[in-house]
């Protein structure tokens, strides 16, 4: 059988340097991302970066390319709208690419080693997309992780949790809206399944991990919103509840304990 070639891409908006703190960290923290992106089994895939700085942490690897959003840095809002037209900036430019999958990642996040594999053994012509149902919420100050679902923390999915969790498939030719850009009906990650089955698609459950990283100072939804308060909580009960992170755990996502606890040390000076 021949194997799925389909192009994979993975999209990163990333936060403006004057929207925060400490853009040290952020580069940190992207930097521990894509380093989980490069442990990857199956290295053909790109990444797209969506920002209005580019961050040094980026080498030179052809696979990886800069886009630069052309309007003006703000504070980030509630409804984290400039995270959104990044993300609509980087799906347009993967499907004029040509499409394939795309997997939008906080640039915070980490992934399985397995996941570009996994997807285009596991997200078939039958599927709009993927979906990663289970993993870690990791406290990047704590280095403690906690399995999600967990009875204690978050009883639901990861997806229901975890942005960094959906792959959709890109096909600009079709004549189905839902295939032809999943984003544009599909929306929160967290009900990607019911509204693809109400629009008359599938969505793969992938048998994958992947790890949400909480407790950095700079995760959005901590701090911003509605449910701040309730992020927060979440933190505290991960913390809690959570294992300590080691080179077992960490390897899962193409990680060292130490580069992690290296991270960590810019996360307190954050």
């Amino acid at each position: 059988m021949t194997q799925d070639r389909t192009p994979f891409t993975f999209g990163i908006p990333l936060i403006a340097r004057e929207a925060t703190r400490n853009w040290p960290l952020v580069e940190a923290l992207l930097g521990l991302t894509l380093r989980s992106v490069a442990a990857q089994t199956d290295a053909d895939y790109r990444v797209v970066i969506a920002g209005h700085d580019a961050p040094s942490c980026v080498d030179d690897d052809p696979r990886i390319t800069f886009l630069p959003a052309d309007w003006k840095a703000e504070p980030v809002r509630a409804d984290n709208l400039d995270a959104g037209r990044k993300k609509h900036a980087i799906n347009a430019h993967v499907a004029a690419e040509g499409g394939g999958f795309l997997m939008f990642l906080d640039a915070d996040d980490w992934i399985d080693t397995r996941l570009v594999a996994t997807c285009r053994a596991g997200i078939t012509a039958e599927h709009v997309g993927g979906i990663v149902t289970t993993g870690f919420a990791v406290d990047a100050q704590g280095l403690k992780a906690a399995p999600i679902p967990h009875p204690a923390i978050f009883d639901q999915d990861f997806h229901r949790i975890c942005g960094s969790t959906t792959i959709a498939r890109i096909e600009p030719g079709s004549d189905d809206p839902l295939r032809r850009d999943p984003h544009a009906i599909l929306h929160e990650h967290y009900r990607w399944i019911e509204v693809a089955a109400e629009h008359g698609g599938q969505v793969a459950r992938l048998d994958l991990l992947g790890a949400y990283l909480v407790n950095t100072s700079q995760n959005h939804s901590e701090t911003h919103g509605p449910f701040a308060d309730w992020r927060r909580s979440f933190t505290a009960a991960v913390s809690h509840e959570g294992e300590p992170v080691d080179d077992a755990f960490a390897a899962r996502f193409g990680l060292t304990r130490d580069a992690i606890a290296a991270v960590v040390e810019t996360v307190g000076r954050g």
